[in-house]
C-alpha cells in the first residue's frame, strides 16, 4: 500500500473547475439534453461538486403543519439561495425564531408527502372557495387552530397538541395493511380533494420552475420530485420520486395507489367487516403475516413510472422532451428490520423482471438523514456490531427500527438499550451492498438488484433546504415538537441531516440527473468534504502527485461505476481516493477508509475496512479530538490523497469498493444546545449529572427540557457529545468474467 498525504492546495478545485474554457457548444455535451436552454459558463467536461438536497418537506406535508411549520416550496428554494431567512416555531418565549443558511447550496427538491395533497390543498384553500371541508376537524387539526405565539402562558399545550394531532391523522397511513386511505375530508369530497390535489401539484411545479436558474449563470438548480409515503406498521417504506425535467405526472403515484387492493372506503373490509385488509391469499392472514403479505407494492409504483412517464402515458407539458424519473428510498435503519424480518424495501426480488426494475428505478439509497445513520452499526455499549467490528460505524446511531418511536410518536422500546441482535443486517446499507453480492451469486441470472449509489440529505419538515448546522442554533427538523431539540429521547437523538453531492459538468438538470442515474454521487453527514474516487488496472503508484482526473476517466472509473475488464497479466485493481476539507468551516481531515466487500465461493460474504491515508483516530471519542470546551485536539489535514492496490484480490469473488472520509472530532450540536441553553456539558458526565441535578431542584420546568443532555455513547438513549463528520462515496464494482 503506498499512502501519499498532500498539502493544501496540490489539487486545487479551482484548477478543476476552470481548467476548460468557460463556455461550450451543445455538441461537446456528453450528456442527453432534454431541455432547451443556454449552457452553463462554468461548464468542466472532468466535472464538478454539486451539493444538493434530496430529501425535504415544507408546511404543504401534513405532519409538518400540525407542528405549525408554515414554510413553502418557494420559500424552501429562495432559502437554499441564501436569499431569504425562514420563521419557525420556537417555544422559547412562546415566539417564533429566524433562521438563515449559511451559505447558498447548488441544487434541490421539495419532496413532501403526496399521499395527502388533497387534504393539504383543500386545508390551505388551494381552490380559492369556501369548501365544507374547511372547517373540518381534519383542516383544523392540520392547520392548527391551537396554535399561536403568546396563546397561551405555557407551550407545552401547542406540543402536545400536536402530537395528538399527529397520532390522529397518520393512521391513514401506518396501518398493518396496504389498505392506505385519504381523511375522511376527501372521502366525503373526492371530486374536490381531486382537484385540489392537482392543484397541490401544480404548485410545487410552479415554484420549482421559477425558481430554476436557466441562464448561463446557472447558480441553483431545482427538481420537481415528491414523496411516496408508506408506513405500515410504523416501519419506513418511503421513497423519494425524481422527474429530470419539468415533464412529469398528471398525479403523483402515491402509496393508496400501491395498494394490494385500492381501499376506495376505510369503513369497509374484507369478508369479515371493518379493518380486514386485502392480501395476495384472499383470506385473513394472522400477525406478522398480514403485515409482511398486505404491504403497498413498489411494483405498481415502478410500473406505473414506466407507463405514464417513461412511455409517455399521462405527463404534462413543458419545455423537457421526454418524462425520466429515478426514486431514492429512504434510509434503510428505519425500515423495520426487526429479526427474523427484513426491511420491505430490500426484500429479495422474487424474479428477474422485478430483480431489473428494482435496480433501474431505485439506483440510488439514502445513507445518512436527520434520523440517524444507515450506513452500518457498531454499538459501543454491547461492543458488537450488525454483521460488522468495525468501531467506526459507532456513528449517529438510533435506538429503534420504528419511524414513529424516531419522531415520538410511539413505538420505541422500554425495556433498555436494543442490543444488535434486535436489528436485520439489512437495516443497513453495507450489508445491502453486501447481499447484492450473494443474490448475484446464487441466482441463476446472475444480476445484483442491490447495486445502489449513495446519497444523503436531510428531510427536514422544516423547509430549511441544504442547512446542516453543528451547533447550538439548530432549530429541529420538526417545528414545535423539537424545537428544544435535547427534549426528550426521540428528539436528541436525531442530527441537522447532509449533503447529497453529484460530480456533474454543470449544474443544470440534464447533467445533475445523468450523475444521479450513473451513480456518480456521495453523501455527507452535513459539511461539504470534496471527495473523488476511481478504480482502474494501471494506476501510477505516484498519480497523487499529479492531476490523476483525467488518468481517472481515461484509464478507469469514476465511483458508482463498474471496473473494466482486467489486462492480460493484471494483478489486482488499484484505486485512487483523494479528499479536500470543508474550508468554511475548516474542521481538518483525519483519515480516509476504503471498505471492500466480497462474497465468497461458497457464497458467504465479507468486509474488510482499510485506512489508506491519514492518522489513525478513535472513533468519536471526546478525548481523540475535543477538549471540555469544544475546542479541537490534535493534527489533521486540509486533503489527503493516496492510490492504494487491493493485493489480497480474487478475480473470481464479486467485490464493492467504496471510500470513507472522516474530518477531526468536533462538538455535536446536542453538546454545544446543552452548554449555551442549560449550563450542562455532556463531555463531562459525571458532573452534568450533579448540575442537571441542581438544575432539577432550582428550575423544574427548565430542566424538563434539559433531561436529555447528559447522554453520552454509553447511555441508555445513546448520543455522541463529540462526532467525526464524515463523507460516503458511491461503490466500484468489480464482477469476474463469465
Amino acid at each position: 500500500m503506498n499512502i501519499y498525504i498532500l498539502l493544501a492546495g496540490v489539487f486545487s478545485l479551482t484548477f478543476l473547475t476552470n481548467f476548460f474554457p468557460m463556455s461550450i457548444s451543445a455538441q461537446e455535451v456528453s450528456f442527453e439534453i432534454t431541455e432547451d436552454r443556454v449552457r452553463c459558463d462554468n461548464f468542466d467536461p472532468l466535472r464538478q461538486p454539486f451539493f444538493g438536497t434530496t430529501h425535504l418537506h415544507t408546511g404543504l406535508s401534513f405532519d409538518a403543519s400540525v407542528r405549525f411549520v408554515e414554510t413553502t416550496p418557494r420559500g424552501a428554494y429562495r432559502f437554499a439561495k441564501g436569499l431569504e431567512t425562514l420563521t419557525l416555531p420556537n417555544p422559547s418565549g412562546f415566539q417564533t425564531v429566524e433562521v438563515m443558511i449559511d451559505r447558498p447550496t447548488d441544487w434541490g427538491m421539495v419532496t413532501d408527502h403526496s399521499e395527502f395533497f388533497g387534504e393539504m390543498g383543500i386545508c390551505k384553500d388551494f381552490l380559492g372557495i369556501d369548501a365544507p371541508g374547511r372547517r373540518s376537524m381534519d383542516c383544523r387539526m392540520i392547520n392548527g387552530f391551537y396554535w399561536g405565539p403568546n396563546v397561551l402562558p405555557d407551550p407545552s399545550f401547542q406540543r402536545s397538541s400536536a402530537s395528538a394531532a399527529f397520532r390522529m391523522l397518520t393512521p391513514m397511513n401506518v396501518s398493518p395493511s396496504s389498505k392506505n386511505t385519504h381523511l375522511p375530508l376527501c372521502l366525503n369530497s373526492p371530486e374536490e380533494c381531486a382537484l385540489s390535489e392537482l392543484a397541490v401539484w401544480e404548485e410545487f411545479q410552479a415554484a420549482a420552475e421559477e425558481e430554476y436558474d436557466r441562464s448561463s449563470n446557472c447558480s441553483f438548480t431545482t427538481f420537481i420530485a415528491y414523496e411516496n409515503t408508506s408506513t405500515p406498521s410504523g416501519t419506513n417504506w418511503h421513497r423519494n420520486v425524481i422527474f429530470r425535467n419539468d415533464r412529469v405526472l398528471r398525479t403523483p403515484i402515491t402509496a393508496i395507489d400501491m395498494a394490494v387492493e385500492v381501499n376506495e372506503n376505510p369503513l369497509e373490509g374484507g369478508p369479515d367487516g371493518v379493518g380486514v385488509p386485502p392480501n395476495f391469499f384472499g383470506i385473513p392472514l394472522p400477525p406478522p403475516f398480514e403485515t409482511l403479505l398486505t404491504h403497498p407494492l413498489p411494483e405498481k409504483l415502478w410500473l406505473g413510472l414506466e407507463r405514464d412517464c417513461l412511455l409517455g402515458g399521462n405527463i404534462t407539458d413543458g419545455i423537457g422532451t421526454r418524462c425520466d424519473v429515478t426514486v431514492i428510498p429512504h434510509n434503510s435503519n428505519l425500515g423495520g428490520g426487526q429479526p427474523p424480518f427484513i426491511p420491505p424495501q430490500w426484500f429479495d426480488p422474487p424474479d428477474i423482471i422485478n430483480a431489473r426494475n428494482k435496480a433501474r428505478f431505485e439506483s440510488l439509497v439514502e445513507i445518512y438523514q436527520d434520523k440517524g445513520s444507515s450506513e452500518c452499526r457498531y454499538d459501543p455499549r454491547f461492543k458488537a456490531g450488525v454483521e460488522t467490528t468495525d468501531e467506526f460505524c459507532n456513528f449517529e446511531l438510533l435506538d429503534t427500527t420504528s419511524l414513529l418511536a424516531s419522531v415520538g410518536a410511539g413505538g420505541g422500546s422500554s425495556s433498555g438499550p436494543p442490543p444488535p441482535s434486535d436489528f436485520n443486517e439489512r437495516s443497513y446499507v453495507r450489508n445491502i451492498l453486501k447481499d447484492g453480492l450473494a443474490l448475484a451469486q446464487n441466482s441463476p441470472h446472475g444480476f445484483n438488484p442491490f447495486k445502489a449509489g449513495i446519497v444523503a440529505s436531510s428531510d427536514t419538515h422544516t423547509g430549511t433546504m441544504g442547512w446542516h448546522p453543528e451547533n447550538a442554533l439548530w432549530p429541529g427538523h420538526l417545528g414545535i415538537d423539537d424545537a428544544i431539540p435535547v427534549r426528550s429521547p426521540s428528539t436528541i437523538q436525531n442530527s441537522s441531516g447532509g449533503h447529497s453531492v453529484v460530480w456533474a459538468e454543470e449544474n443544470s438538470r440534464d447533467s445533475i440527473f445523468e450523475a444521479l442515474r450513473r451513480k456518480e454521487t456521495y453523501g455527507t453527514s452535513g459539511t461539504r468534504i470534496v471527495v473523488r474516487f476511481f478504480g482502474g488496472w494501471d494506476f501510477p503508484e505516484d498519480l497523487c502527485s499529479e492531476d490523476f482526473v483525467p488518468v481517472g476517466y481515461s484509464d478507469g472509473v469514476p465511483m458508482g461505476g463498474d471496473l473494466p475488464l482486467a489486462p492480460e497479466g493484471a494483478g489486482g485493481p488499484r484505486f485512487i481516493a483523494a479528499a479536500w476539507m470543508d474550508d468554511f468551516i475548516g474542521t481538518p481531515l483525519e483519515q480516509i477508509h476504503i471498505i471492500k466487500g466480497w462474497v465468497d465461493s461458497e457464497g458467504n460474504t465479507h468486509e474488510k475496512v482499510l485506512r489508506i491515508a491519514g492518522k489513525r483516530g478513535k472513533p468519536n471519542r471526546p478525548q481523540a479530538g475535543v477538549d471540555n470546551a469544544c475546542n479541537l485536539k490534535g493534527e489533521g489535514f486540509s486533503s489527503l490523497c493516496a492510490v492504494w492496490e487491493d493485493t489480497d484480490f480474487d478475480p473470481s469473488e464479486r467485490a464493492f469498493y467504496y471510500v470513507r472520509v472522516l474530518e477531526r472530532p468536533v462538538c455535536r450540536y446536542s453538546t454545544l444546545y446543552c452548554q449555551e441553553n442549560f449550563g450542562l456539558n455532556p463531555l463531562t458526565p459525571s458532573r452534568c449529572k450533579q448540575d442537571l441535578a441542581e438544575l432539577e431542584a432550582n428550575d423544574p420546568a427548565m430542566a424538563v427540557n434539559a433531561t436529555q443532555c447528559c447522554n453520552n455513547e454509553r447511555s441508555d438513549t445513546i448520543v455522541q457529545p463529540a462526532i467525526q463528520e464524515r463523507a460516503w462515496t458511491s461503490s466500484i464494482w468489480y464482477e469476474p468474467v463469465e
